[in-house]
């Protein structure tokens, strides 16, 4: 890099007068980013410049100097930020500078606290939900993704949580109801966080969020092919179930019990405002480390998955805090994905209900108790039984209102059929053994045969 442009910075405070070379050396065009890690070292990064007319600069630091300007100048070269459309300006939060942090776990419990405080999630669904933002913030130079799937029947809490992750997350952008058609619009520069809330999930939109976050793959967007660099993070109303989209970590979220505080667009300004700053300068001190992933400690990274050494290197630093969260990931990344999806045990107890004998119709309250009792067995979160309702509803059950005691679904030639299908497909345990006088068993005994 020319000794010129780093006299200029390393003499310079991060809120000095110096004048940063505006014109690069060889007199070609700058730039356009949202983000960049050079490897001596030197990092930019994409901020608000309320002075500008697109409210937006670029924030230069190399070792613990910082230099904020439309323009600047790395070696022989210039950048300027991207060109983003007004609206998606708006949508787009920004920190406006980087300010101290005493240290990463300190920050850390500070966002946890606010997880307990804003969510009505279990202490672990919490954890992981920041340990995601903290991911967001070195994405862009790990070796595998750090995606989120959040599930839940009712759609105030799964957009609640989004709209809390926007706070903190690195060039975060809430979407919802998005296509493959709509991502292709993002400049390719830009490096966000998407916070998608119900997303069109088509197979080009499963295409397309399978190449999310990984290096070295491009996907055609805008009619160019680029990588996107960013973590996703999914709210639907029942579980994704698709291997194309992994590595997904998901959290079940449970409807709210409690009145939680307000989250409204000022609220999220004055979070946003306070803790972006500090996750920017999180992101300064970690990205060497991110970018070392390889030399993690052998005890965390070696047989475990990408994913998981990404995320130790999130949390290098503090070796505590990067067990404790490498154990919750590798919990829900290792396990067996047929143990770990919720529709197996709803299956499970469809299958022991629909072989009693005059059994004709099934309430939602009563399989809830059927599920829970099998997820207590392995220790998992249970699921309420508004949850459980949707969980039938995705795997094609129809609910309707039976009697006085709820909603729930007949027991009629069809539905059993349909059980019988899913329990074959989805590996029930339980399924293995045929029932003497049922129908269905006996029909596909025959096909078996």
């Amino acid at each position: 890099m020319g000794r010129s442009l780093f006299a200029l910075w390393l003499s310079s405070s991060p809120t000095g007068g110096a004048t940063l070379r505006t014109i690069p050396h060889d007199g070609s065009a700058a730039i356009p980013t949202a983000g960049i890690i050079f490897e001596d070292g030197g990092i930019i990064e994409l901020v608000e410049n309320s002075a500008q007319p697109d409210g937006l600069g670029l924030l230069m630091r190399m070792g613990r100097k910082s230099v904020a300007a439309r323009r600047v100048v790395h070696g022989r070269r210039s950048y300027i930020p991207p060109h983003l459309t007004p609206s998606l300006r708006r949508a787009l939060r920004l920190p406006q500078n980087s300010s101290p942090i005493i240290s990463t776990a300190d920050l850390f419990a500070k966002l946890l606290a606010l997880a307990r405080t804003f969510t009505d999630l279990a202490e672990d669904s919490c954890s992981l939900l920041i340990g995601f933002v903290f991911a967001t913030w070195v994405s862009d130079c790990l070796p595998a993704p750090i995606n989120l799937g959040l599930w839940s029947p009712v759609a105030v809490d799964a957009a609640r949580i989004l709209l809390f992750l926007s706070c903190f997350c690195r060039q975060s952008l809430t979407l919802s109801g998005t296509s493959a058609q709509d991502l292709g619009l993002l400049p390719p520069e830009l490096h966000a966080t998407l916070l998608i809330f119900r997303p069109s999930l088509g197979r080009r939109m499963r295409e397309m969020l399978s190449t999310c976050g990984w290096p070295g793959f491009y996907a055609a967007r805008g009619g160019n092919f680029s990588p996107f660099l960013g973590c996703v993070a999914l709210a639907t109303d029942s579980p994704l179930g698709d291997r194309k989209v992994e590595p997904m970590i998901e959290v079940a979220v449970p409807p709210s019990k409690r009145v939680l505080p307000v989250l409204d667009e000022r609220a999220q300004r004055e979070l946003a405002s306070e803790f972006l700053p500090q996750m920017l300068e999180y992101r300064f001190r970690h990205v060497g480390a991110a970018v070392r992933v390889g030399s993690v400690d052998a005890d965390v990274s070696a047989g475990s998955t990408a994913l998981i050494a990404g995320l130790g290197a999130c949390f290098s630093d503090e070796p505590e805090l990067r067990d404790r969260q490498v154990a919750l990931w590798r919990d829900q990344s290792e396990q067996d994905a047929r143990c770990a999806d919720p529709r197996v045990p709803v299956i499970e107890a469809l299958w022991a209900r629909c072989h009693e004998r005059d059994r004709e119709r099934l309430h939602v309250a009563e399989l809830a108790t059927d599920v829970n009792a099998i997820l207590s067995l392995s220790g998992r979160l249970l699921l309420s039984d508004r949850m459980v309702g949707s969980l039938l509803n995705a795997l094609g059950f129809r609910t309707s209102k039976l009697d006085r005691h709820g909603r729930g679904i007949k027991l009629d030639s069809p539905i059993r059929r349909l059980i019988h299908q899913l329990a074959k497909l989805h590996g029930v345990p339980s399924a293995e053994t045929l029932f003497h006088g049922c129908a269905e068993c006996a029909r596909q005994q025959i096909i078996e045969t």
